[in-house]
């Protein structure tokens, strides 16, 4: 094997780099043995490529080359898997072009042999040789503008006016300038286009007490496209940005109001534009008519003098820091105004909501002029009140009539008398309800068993004589099996008897009461309120319609229901039946003599709703009218009974519910 070794220097490193060789298979030309597995190796030092050339090759045929076979590859790649016999014209044609390795790498050939051959093969027979890469013309190498090869490497250089970038590859315009005084800036290149990649920064800077005066002249071309800018010129001082500009057309004149001004050039790769032309100059120091953003100024004028003061005024939805509503500033010798201060956004921040609500939009933005829509976070409750509000300038979140949020802010009221079951039926010759059918209905199991009514999430409403001389009391409730097991416990807070219930067994006016519970109700199909009477009519308390009463009272065999019984009644005019006992405008008779139903005992205190149970909607809610009061005892057929009527006591139970 031959080896050629030339001494490179390169950066004062002097490297002896194997230049050429020969490899060939053992025994070559006289043939190869049985059984050889032999491997050569051969690697290009960096920024060289190892080339291969096969001179000849005799091996023996077989068919994909598994028997005696000689493979060329770089790494994992397979440059070629030969066999066979192939003259120097066929292997210069087909094979050797492609044996050639990456700029740095290493060629590996591989020639084995099996266990016997029938004849005698001579071998193979290759010359390697190291060639210098071009890169700057084989390779993807991207200099801006000039590539010089050199032997093992590359280098890029630039245009005069350029430097080389750290990344050694690009070149960028040698353009950042400090400046004093008056002058004139041109892009860099000028007269001709301007450079291409520049970014540019020129510093300009006057004596203290003057500003810098800026004025375009002659020529005004920075490429643009589609009005947008792809090369731009922008001016900023400590305070203000002007620009980008880009186009053909002039900017007009600046008056900086600054004794410091940075002026950017950018531009991009390509292009012949000619660029700009920019006097500058001092002149002595203003004050902008702006001291702070979002803000107003007195008196009014463009420019300051050095020394002048303004009262500051932030804009309507901007407050300051300190929650003043002005500041004076004065134009100083720099330019600036001072003091100075923000005028921040107003924020009014979350609501405080009331119980049950919630927003419609989780985290909305909460500054001046932003909107946010309150809503009742269970289908069991309706909003009372205004569901949009506004950030106002005050900070105050306000409805579109005027009303705070703070101050009238809306309630999520229970749903009232709307059922999602409706059954037919016909207590006392009444028939079974149905769970959800009568939602309101309540029981008072002792010490004396009645019924009651819920009215909203926190009240019940019952008849006195139920609940008299009461200390504690449990009702349940969202059932009609009594001993249901799944049934809504509620505990009494307060008993609330009305003041003029006389307590005396032969006088039953004013029989109602109220019951505050000790918690919310969770309120659910099977057990929401019954609603009140809007307002007190004159006429007949059922408004001349068949009613619902109902009850977990006696049944026709006089024994106690362990079911929820309800049964459709009327109103009857003058009185019940002979008694002895006082009835006064607080009562109303109701019952039905023709179905011979009515209430019962263990049914005091239950309600009287019209429309008839099964014909409710929420256009037509449940509505509650009377009160189970009393009657003649229940093994007299007289199937009418005495009830109180409820809506003689509106402003009472508004009141009660409001004061407790």
């Amino acid at each position: 094997m031959l080896i050629f070794c030339v001494c490179v220097v390169l950066v004062s490193v002097c490297q002896c780099l194997p230049l050429s060789g020969w490899i060939q298979s053992p025994g070559f030309p006289y043939g190869y043995g049985s059984h050889v597995s032999e491997t050569w190796r051969r690697c290009a030092p960096p920024g060289h490529i190892l080339s291969l050339t096969l001179l000849h090759l005799d091996l023996e045929e077989s068919y994909e080359c598994k028997d005696d076979a000689l493979q060329v590859s770089e790494g994992q790649n397979v440059l070629a898997q030969l066999c066979g016999k192939m003259t120097l014209k066929e292997l210069q044609s087909s094979v050797n072009p492609s044996l050639r390795s990456s700029s740095g790498g290493c060629l590996s050939l591989t020639f084995q042999s099996d266990y016997s051959n029938t004849e005698r093969h001579a071998g193979f027979k290759a010359f390697y040789t190291t060639q210098d890469v071009d890169e700057c013309w084989e390779n993807d190498v991207e200099c801006s503008h000039f590539c010089h090869n050199y032997i093992g490497g590359y280098s890029c250089s630039c245009k005069p006016g350029y430097y080389l970038a750290d990344d050694q590859h690009e070149c960028r315009a040698s353009c950042t300038e400090n400046h004093h005084g008056a002058g004139v800036l041109t892009a860099p290149g000028s007269p001709g286009p301007y450079f291409e990649n520049a970014d540019c920064i020129f510093s300009l800077s006057a004596d203290e007490g003057n500003q810098l005066e800026l004025k375009f002249t002659g020529v005004f071309d920075v490429e643009s496209r589609d009005g947008k800018c792809i090369d731009y010129l922008t001016i900023k001082t400590d305070t203000e940005t002007f620009g980008p500009f880009c186009g053909k057309d002039k900017p007009a004149h600046i008056l900086t109001a600054a004794q410091q001004v940075r002026v950017l050039f950018h531009s991009d790769t390509e292009g012949t534009n000619r660029g700009f032309s920019l006097e500058y100059k001092p002149k002595v120091m203003e004050c902008p008519g702006k001291v702070t953003p979002n803000s107003v100024v007195s008196p009014v004028k463009d420019r300051y003098q050095v020394g002048e003061s303004v009262t500051v005024r932030c804009l309507t939805g901007y407050v300051l820091p300190d929650a003043t509503e002005t500041f004076r500033s004065t134009c100083q010798l720099n330019g600036n105004w001072s003091p100075r201060q923000n005028c921040e956004l107003v924020n009014c921040g979350p609501p405080e909501l009331p119980d049950l609500m919630v927003l419609t939009e989780e985290n909305p933005s909460t500054s001046y002029e932003d909107k946010i829509t309150v809503k009742c976070s269970s289908v069991y409750y309706n909003l009372v009140g205004n569901a949009h509000f506004t950030c106002d300038a005050a900070g105050v979140w306000v409805a579109e009539n005027g009303q705070n949020f703070s101050q009238n802010a809306p309630q999520c009221v229970a749903v009232c008398g709307v059922t999602k079951t409706s059954v037919g039926g016909r207590i006392l010759g009444g028939k079974k309800a149905t769970l959800g059918q009568i939602p309101w209905q309540l029981l008072i199991k002792g010490p004396k068993r009645g019924g009651a009514s819920l009215i909203n999430d926190r009240w019940a409403i019952t008849a006195a004589h139920v609940v008299e001389n009461q200390g504690s009391l449990m009702v349940t409730g969202g059932m009609v099996d009594g001993q249901d097991e799944a049934k809504v416990e509620m505990q009494a807070e307060k008993i609330i008897i009305h003041p003029n219930y006389p307590r005396q067994s032969t006088n039953y006016d004013n029989d109602i009461a109220l019951v505050k519970l000790s918690s919310r109700v969770p309120l659910s199909e099977n057990i929401i309120p019954v609603c009140l009477p809007k307002t007190k009519t004159n006429g007949p308390a059922l408004e001349g319609k068949m009613g619902t009463v109902s009850g977990y009272g006696l049944k026709k065999n006089l024994k106690i229901s362990q079911y929820l019984q309800y049964a459709h009644v009327k109103e009857y005019e003058g009185f019940c039946f002979e008694n002895n006992m006082k009835v006064t405008e607080n009562m109303f008779c109701a019952g039905e003599e023709d179905s011979k139903v009515d209430s019962c005992k263990g049914d005091s205190g239950g309600p009287l709703v019209i429309p008839m149970v099964g014909f409710g909607s929420s256009n037509t809610p449940y509505t509650i009218k009377g009160l189970v009061s009393w009657g003649p005892p229940c093994e007299v057929t007289n199937y009418k009974g005495y009830y109180t009527k409820v809506e003689n006591y509106l402003d009472w139970i508004r009141e009660t519910m409001a004061n407790n």
